[in-house]
């Protein structure tokens, strides 16, 4: 089964390069070539494809930024011309990083990758259980690896998240919504500003959820939910 794919680069001599590597490669089967995110988002909202080759640095719409729009499980090929680009992309599921110029062999490699990894097919029923136990956090110039498990909390604030961590606190610039598609299902929304763990839920009392000394309002949106699942645990 061939493997089908998009381009997205807004510069045309990089674009053109890629489609001539791709119509060398019998396995790739190309759906579309864009030079902006915009365009390429149109397309993406009425077709599916296995794997996006996409520049980072565009106008309008950048890569990570489209990333953060499409569904968690698609799969991306980041292209650019800056290395330290390749910090941002553990958030998604990146299968390989390639930093122009890009020759044949290198391209080859990253369709290697592609291929072992089975990417055709559907989706599977329940992708959080292929998710990894941690993230890698932006926080200030430092790029840190965060265990789920080591979270007890998010706190929203306007464009940041600050995440409460066992035994510190990191803030990190991204907005409470793109966070929660994040994180695996132990994590339950209370509050337009609250994400907690339920592993470290000691009790909740009338519209708090108390974690160590953190007491955490539940508020009128999320509480039928969350009292669901809570009822799904109850003895």
């Amino acid at each position: 089964m061939k493997i089908s794919c998009i381009i997205i680069d807004d510069e045309p001599n990089a674009l053109a390069l890629l489609e001539s590597y791709i119509v060398k490669i019998p396995s790739l089967e190309l759906r579309g070539k864009f030079f902006d995110g915009v365009e390429a988002l149109d397309f993406l909202k009425k077709n599916r494809v296995d794997v996006i080759f996409t520049d980072i640095q565009m106008p309008l719409l950048t890569g990570f930024e489209l990333a953060d729009i499409l569904p968690r499980d698609q799969k991306f090929v980041f292209i650019t011309a800056y290395a330290e680009h390749a910090l941002n992309s553990f958030s998604f599921h990146v299968i390989d990083y390639l930093l122009k110029p890009i020759n044949f062999k290198r391209f080859s490699q990253a369709v290697f990758k592609i291929e072992s990894q089975n990417v055709t097919g559907p989706v599977p029923a329940s992708p959080q259980s292929q998710q990894p136990a941690y993230l890698f956090a932006k926080s200030g110039r430092q790029i840190i690896k965060v265990n789920f498990d080591d979270i007890l909390f998010i706190k929203g604030e306007k464009e940041y998240v600050n995440i409460q961590l066992k035994n510190e606190k990191l803030l990190v610039y991204k907005r409470m919504k793109e966070m929660e598609t994040l994180l695996p299902s132990q994590f339950k929304r209370v509050h337009i500003s609250f994400i907690v763990n339920t592993l470290y839920i000691q009790k909740v009392v009338m519209n708090q959820v108390v974690i160590g000394s953190a007491k955490i309002p539940v508020s009128d949106s999320y509480r039928e939910a969350f009292l669901k699942f809570l009822d799904g645990k109850m003895m």
